[in-house]
């Protein structure tokens, strides 16, 4: 049923059948219209005329999108891979040279990949899908924050997601260069993941470089993509460092986890869904043993909570304790 109503509700059908409405209008209605007894649409030629340049006008705007869409992709990627002239940590030529390379076989896998999908897919729902395989800019943009160690590599191989790369060249994720050379990106058919340092959050091996590095990373992201540097944040949060560190360590971290979502707001300038993972839960005592005579349908459900983006401030924090409760319960 869900699908029925993807189906039906899917942008360029509703916009064929919005252009269709339009021309039964104009050829049906248009002859009825008059200005001081005179009717411009009377003529069957002239009302064939203003839907040709209907449909000249619809097809003209989807090819001019499709070509900004691929300008906008080809600065994006040479924005990334761009060494800053001024960073004396820049990547030499021929290494840029190398990821400009590795960027673009990625983006052309990612556009296989998602096409190979469409493919796959029903009559019309193909007819819809052809030739709407989306660019990189296009595409949503999860960034990953969290402490050396806190899992966020373990986390995505283990996310379930379909990763094209490592089909077809063997490799989960890129490594990062120029402003992103502390950064491994993730790309799947849906979006992409940007795991960025675990340096980046804590910020206490050499915090002037740390904290350079990092406003360097939000300044490019809102430098390449300014309508919308990021999507969401992912918060990885390591229970193998909640059981071990003591309640100052604890606050302490936790202080740092809010400054780097501060920094993220304050630089970017916008608001962000902030996702809290909890990783590496299978330290606990007995986790294995409770867990393993689940089946892959029950261990593949979410164990979780969301909280409207838009409440009021504070109403998250109160309505906490009921809805871990409520977790505990299941």
């Amino acid at each position: 049923m869900k699908a029925v109503f993807r189906l039906l509700f899917h942008p360029v059908l509703l916009g064929i059948l919005g252009l269709i409405a339009l021309a039964l209008v104009i050829w049906f209605i248009g002859p009825m219209i008059a200005i001081a007894g005179f009717a411009p649409f009377e003529s069957a030629l002239v009302r064939l005329i203003l839907i040709g340049l209907l449909v000249v006008f619809v097809v003209f705007r989807l090819v001019w999108r499709k070509l900004k869409a691929k300008t906008q992709n080809a600065k994006l990627v040479e924005g990334l891979v761009k060494a800053d002239e001024t960073d004396k940590g820049a990547a030499p030529s021929d290494e840029v040279q190398t990821l400009r390379t590795r960027f673009e076989e990625a983006l052309s896998v990612l556009k296989d990949s998602q096409a190979a999908a469409h493919a796959k897919q029903g009559g019309l729902a193909r007819l819809l899908s052809a030739g709407s395989a989306r660019y990189l800019y296009e595409l949503p943009w999860y960034v990953f924050i969290g402490a050396p160690g806190s899992g966020k590599t373990t986390a995505l191989i283990n996310s379930g997601l379909h990763f094209p790369l490592a089909e077809k060249l063997g490799i989960h994720q890129l490594k990062g260069v120029g402003g992103t050379r502390n950064c491994d990106w993730w790309f799947t058919d849906d979006a992409v993941l940007i795991d960025t340092a675990g340096r980046y959050t804590t910020q206490d091996s050499d915090q002037d470089s740390d904290r350079s590095a990092w406003q360097g990373f939000l300044g490019l992201l809102k430098r390449h993509r300014p309508r919308q540097p990021l999507n969401g944040v992912l918060l990885t949060v390591s229970l193998g460092d909640l059981l071990a560190q003591d309640a100052d360590a604890t606050e302490r971290h936790a202080a740092a986890l809010r400054a780097r979502i501060q920094e993220l707001y304050k630089e970017l300038n916008v608001r962000l869904p902030i996702y809290v993972l909890v990783t590496k839960a299978d330290l606990i005592a007995g986790f294995n043993e409770f867990f393993s005579d689940f089946g892959k349908e029950a261990r593949d459900q979410v164990w979780g909570v969301t909280f409207p983006q838009q409440g009021e401030p504070g109403a998250a924090l109160a309505a906490l304790p009921g809805e871990l409760a409520r977790l505990r319960e299941r």
